[in-house]
Order: C-alpha cells, then sequence, then structure tokens
C-alpha cells in the first residue's frame, strides 16, 4: 500500500490530460470489445452450421416465370435422389405488427420440415401443435421481446393485400408458445404452410421459397447438392443447391463483409492507444527523472521504479478495458430500429467472458508495451546526472 500513493499522484498530475486519455483508451476498448464479440458471433454462426442440412433455391430467378419461387411438386423428385433423407419446404410471408416499424417474417413449413429441420428448438409435441393448429405460429425469444407477443395472444401480421384471395392484408395468428432462438438463423417465427397456401389465389398456390434438405447418414452434403442441381439442370427451374455450412460461409465473407475486416479496425483501434499511451508515459518518466533519483537515494530500488512505471501504464489500460467491454455490452443491447439501416444486417456481437479475458490481455500487452522504454530509460538513469539536471 505504500507504493498507492505515489502511483496515484503520477495518474492524476495533469487531470485533464489524464481525463483524456482514459477516454480515449475506453472508446479503443469499446471498439475492440464489439468487434471481439462480432469474431465470437461469427465463430458461433459456423460451429452451428452443418454440412449435412442443404438449402435449395431457384437457380436463375430472373428467367423463371415464377420468379424467386419454385413449385412445391420438385419436393417429391428431389426426395427420391440419392443421398436425401428428408425435404421440408418453406414460404416467407413478410409483414408488420401494429405499426410499419414491427416488421415481422413468418417462416410456414409443411410436415416434412420436421425431420428435414430437426435441429429447429421445437419438441416432438410442440411439432404437433403447429400441424394442428393452422394458425398457430411458434415465437422465438428476440421477436417475441421486440413485438410484445405473449403466449395465447393474437398476432396479426399486415401483409401485402395480394397475397390473399379475398385481398386482406392481414393474416390472424395465434401465438402457440415462446422457444429459444435458433443458433444458427437466429430470431424465428415459425407458422403453417398449409394455412398460408389455402389463404393465397389459385394462381399463387403449391409455390414456395425454397426447401431444405436432410442429407442422409454416411452421405457428403456436397456430393449430394450436386446431384440435386444436375437433375434439374435441363428443366424448367433449374435448382442451386448449397450446403448450410457453405452457404453460412459465403455470407459472412461475400461483399463488403465486416467478418474479414474485425482485427484490422480492432488494432487500429489498440494502435491508436499504443501510441497515446507510450507517449504519455514517456513524457511523464522525462519530467520526473529527479523524482525518481530522490526515490532511488532514499533507497527504492531499481525494479521498484520499474514497477511503479508499469502500474501507471496498467492502471488506465484495465480499466478502460473493463469499461469499454462493459459499454460494447450496454451498446448490443440497443434496439434494432435504432441503429442505421445500412447496420440492419451485421449480427449482434456477442460479449462472452472470453471477449473480457481477450480485452484484458491485451490491456497487460498495451501497458508493457508502452512502458517498455520508460522503463528500460530508469534502469540506465545516473543519480548524480539526474540530481544535477543534466
Amino acid at each position: 500500500m505504500k507504493y498507492f500513493p505515489l502511483i496515484w499522484t503520477a495518474l492524476w498530475r495533469k487531470p485533464v490530460e489524464a481525463v483524456l486519455v482514459w477516454l480515449a483508451v475506453t472508446a479503443a476498448f469499446t471498439l475492440f470489445g464489439l468487434m471481439a464479440g462480432l469474431h465470437v458471433t461469427y465463430d458461433h454462426l459456423l460451429q452451428s452450421s452443418r454440412m449435412d442440412r442443404l438449402d435449395i433455391n431457384a437457380r436463375f430467378p430472373g428467367a423463371s416465370p415464377n420468379g424467386l419461387l419454385l413449385p412445391i411438386g420438385l419436393q417429391r423428385q428431389i426426395a427420391r435422389i440419392e443421398g436425401v433423407s428428408a425435404v421440408g419446404s418453406y414460404y416467407w410471408l413478410w409483414g408488420y405488427y401494429q405499426d410499419p416499424h414491427k416488421r415481422a417474417r413468418i417462416i410456414a413449413v409443411d410436415r416434412a420440415m420436421r425431420a428435414a429441420w430437426s435441429e429447429l428448438p421445437l419438441t416432438s409435441l410442440q411439432w404437433d401443435r403447429l400441424f394442428a393448429a393452422p394458425t398457430g405460429v411458434f415465437v422465438s425469444r428476440q421477436p417475441a421481446a421486440r413485438l410484445g407477443l405473449k403466449v395465447g395472444e393474437t398476432f396479426p401480421l399486415i401483409a401485402a393485400s395480394g397475397l390473399r384471395a379475398d385481398r386482406n392484408p392481414t393474416w390472424e395468428f395465434h401465438v402457440l408458445g415462446i422457444v429459444p432462438d435458433d443458433p444458427r438463423i437466429g430470431p424465428f417465427i415459425l407458422g403453417n404452410y398449409a394455412y398460408v397456401e389455402q389463404s393465397q389465389p389459385l394462381r399463387d398456390q403449391g409455390l414456395v421459397w425454397g426447401f431444405r434438405v436432410a442429407v442422409a447418414k454416411g452421405a457428403r452434403g456436397d456430393e449430394v447438392s450436386l446431384r440435386i442441381d444436375r437433375h434439374f439442370a435441363n428443366s424448367g427451374t433449374p435448382t442451386l443447391t448449397i450446403p448450410d455450412r457453405t452457404n453460412a460461409v459465403y455470407a459472412i465473407n461475400s461483399g463488403f463483409s465486416l467478418a474479414t475486416k474485425i482485427w484490422p479496425i480492432a488494432g487500429a483501434g489498440i494502435f491508436m492507444i499504443l501510441l497515446l499511451t507510450a507517449n504519455g508515459i514517456a513524457q511523464s518518466v522525462r519530467e520526473r527523472t529527479s523524482e525518481f533519483a530522490v526515490l532511488e537515494t532514499l533507497g527504492y530500488p531499481g525494479r521498484n521504479l520499474m514497477a511503479l512505471v508499469f502500474a501507471e501504464a496498467l492502471i488506465p489500460c484495465m480499466v478502460g478495458a473493463i469499461l469499454g467491454t462493459g459499454l460494447a455490452g450496454f451498446l448490443t443491447r440497443v434496439p434494432a430500429r435504432y441503429l442505421p439501416s445500412y447496420l440492419s444486417g451485421i449480427p449482434k456481437p456477442t460479449l462472452s467472458p472470453q471477449v473480457l479475458a481477450w480485452s484484458i490481455g491485451c490491456a497487460v500487452l498495451l501497458a508493457a508495451a508502452s512502458a517498455l522504454a520508460p522503463m528500460l530509460r530508469l534502469r540506465r538513469l545516473s543519480v548524480t546526472d539526474a540530481l544535477a539536471g543534466r
């Protein structure tokens, strides 16, 4: 404890400069926490993706008479292809709840989806309830909290007026239960495809957005994908089949992907703080050379003086790392509606204990790098010259 007053005095020699440095360090570690959290999110996304699950969509939507949609009749043909164990179809129904800012999407699935998408967090009983109640939906936790939905409530979704045969824009759903979010697709609302299809005009019935395929045990997902696409290559509805994990990797790394720029962005912030703290510590030691000489004259060993300098660099970095990571965690809880539209496609960072450990470890390394040169300067300190002002 006898060293604490010396450290405290050194930290607050210039209060305004000290506050600005602490704020800058906190801001840099907030950026570092967000980028590290995104890395954890992307890593979880890849780990939860599977090669034995395939997504099938239209290969040439612009040239197809149905655009993005596929005839549901393809489902029977896909099921007969070698290596396929189950095929489920899905239809996306977009709209909003109560006001246009509360956007929502219903994933309407058929009965075969319980085998093709068995990893969804629904029990066997919940699957039975879904197909027994045409207007029933299961809502995962995030959209349930965002939309304020509870079990047993009516969930009217306002969609485009031309989607229903009666041209009514309102689709009446009922919340059957609240389930966990899916590790891969995140939040979801699961509905019944039979209800959606029966409510559509006759010309729009029998069309789906795509199919999800479960690959048989022992078969390779990429090989089954090629078989499916070759089967429909010369048909009027050629398909594009991608394994779940391949699709996840492509989504993360395609275009202007933040995933490839996570660590450069985080590193830029840390490098800025390295320059700031290193310059501040070096200047502080230069201005206090005579003070260190007096302390050494009074019996303080050189290693203790170097420890004081290291502590002077470590404390702002450690406090900034903890506060910055905490601030990053707070920012991840900001509702999506308050974020700019160009950030809507970025997944939410996962601020886990692992991210905090990375921040603290980085803070220690940053403090060591910042204090290295001043500590070496103290090691070569000449008490006589320092006291003489030379």
